[in-house]
């Protein structure tokens, strides 16, 4: 079944534009024509033909995913069939892509598929948490709710991660600046002062030696610097794919000073959340922890959460199967067991991510005010140790003319 965009008139003369899907363009015609339309042009649709060049960036797909769990939370709380309210989506996209996949996720809801098996289909907008919180959606019957509750859980995570990038904007763009600025000095500006001192025939200073140096490097070895740090970079990217030193590196990231201590709340925080929402939508508390753990890169994650899953098979509670390691504090495994003793687990979870999110957003605030002054330290040492380097010889020629 392809995909045809149409421009025609309607039966009372107005202008229409919209998309079709049909077999050929010889049905998309006759369509049309059942519905009144007189098409002037009708053209197919090629996947991903006239997508934006950040159509395959993992935020544009993020934002596409909020967009139509937001719109299809609205159109069916309206009271609106799941088929009418999928047209109306796409009736509001844009890029042809996006639009292509929800016409194929709306035949095959009309082929008889329900809506989980439909969005399942395409894992790189719809991963397996969400497949599985809309299939309990539907053996519940609140397809609406869980629509609702899936859009408000993307929006705080979108929000929460837009509020740590921007917290990281000032600090990022001071160290980038700072960066070009030692650059231009160690390529352009040192090599002609090197000319001019090795005229004199002085000793120069260790300093200016070393800056010297790292000006050599720079200017006559940069591509041999570039090709070593790509090829140690994507050395250590493909075997830490391969699993050879994923976990290793896992954990080391875990224990760096700033980034381990954030990493492990910002798990915290999706982990609460995500669990609120899958548990709350009915979905059974083992395949809610086995979904949940599929959404995280780190192992030590995964591992953890999947040790959890097999001791919650062997019937123990969920804050005793989360215990041990240091991954749960003892206060929010508390707190579960609080919700565990009063069937209010969902709920309890849900005000541990809101308050962890709450911590962790004043926290990133605190350290960006200290990243500022020590980002502002290291660059002027750098500058300084540059200018001083230049400096020193200037001084001694001085002394030699003086």
């Amino acid at each position: 079944m392809a995909v045809y965009e149409y421009r025609g008139l309607d039966k009372s003369g107005r202008h229409v534009k919209g998309v079709i899907d049909a077999a050929d363009s010889d049905s998309a015609i006759k369509k049309l024509k059942a519905k009144d339309v007189y098409p002037e042009a009708v053209k197919e649709l090629v996947r991903g033909g006239r997508r934006s060049l950040l159509s395959f960036s993992f935020t544009k797909k993020r934002t596409v995913t909020v967009s139509i769990t937001r719109q299809l939370s609205f159109l069916l709380s309206a009271g609106m069939p799941v088929t009418n309210a999928l047209e109306g989506v796409i009736d509001q996209l844009e890029d042809t892509s996006v639009k292509s996949m929800m016409i194929e996720i709306k035949e095959k809801v009309k082929e008889g598929k329900s809506v989980s098996q439909a969005f399942s289909e395409y894992p790189d907008y719809f991963n397996q948490m969400y497949v599985s919180t809309l299939h309990a959606g539907e053996v519940s019957g609140k397809l609406e709710t869980v629509f609702e509750h899936l859009a408000r859980m993307y929006e705080q995570n979108q929000a929460f991660i837009g509020r740590i990038k921007g917290s990281l904007t000032y600090p990022s763009l001071m160290l980038l600046f700072g960066v070009l600025i030692i650059v231009f000095l160690v390529s352009f500006i040192v090599p002609t002062f090197s000319r001019l001192f090795g005229e004199f025939g002085q000793t120069l200073p260790v300093p200016t030696r070393i800056l010297i140096g790292l000006s050599g490097l720079i200017t006559k070895a940069w591509w041999a610097v570039i090709v070593f740090f790509g090829a140690l970079f994507f050395g250590v990217r493909r075997m830490y794919k391969k699993g050879a030193w994923k976990s290793g590196i896992d954990e080391i990231v875990l224990k760096l000073p700033l980034a381990g201590p954030l990493l492990l709340e910002t798990f915290r925080i999706r982990f609460s959340y995500t669990m609120s929402l899958m548990l709350g939508n009915g979905v059974p508390i083992i395949d809610a922890l086995r979904q949940t753990g599929g959404i995280y890169k780190n192992s030590l994650f995964t591992r953890h959460i999947k040790n959890a899953t097999e001791r919650v098979k062997k019937g123990e509670s969920l804050s005793r199967s989360l215990s041990g390691g240091s991954l749960f504090t003892s206060s929010l495994l508390g707190m579960i067991r609080a919700g565990e003793a009063g069937d209010r687990v969902p709920e309890v979870l849900e005000r541990i991510g809101t308050g962890l999110e709450s911590q962790l957003s004043e926290r990133i605030k605190t350290l960006t005010s200290l990243v500022e002054p020590i980002v502002i330290v290291i660059v002027g040492f750098f500058i300084g140790f540059a200018v001083l380097s230049i400096m020193l010889p200037i001084f001694q020629i001085n002394q030699f003319f003086g």
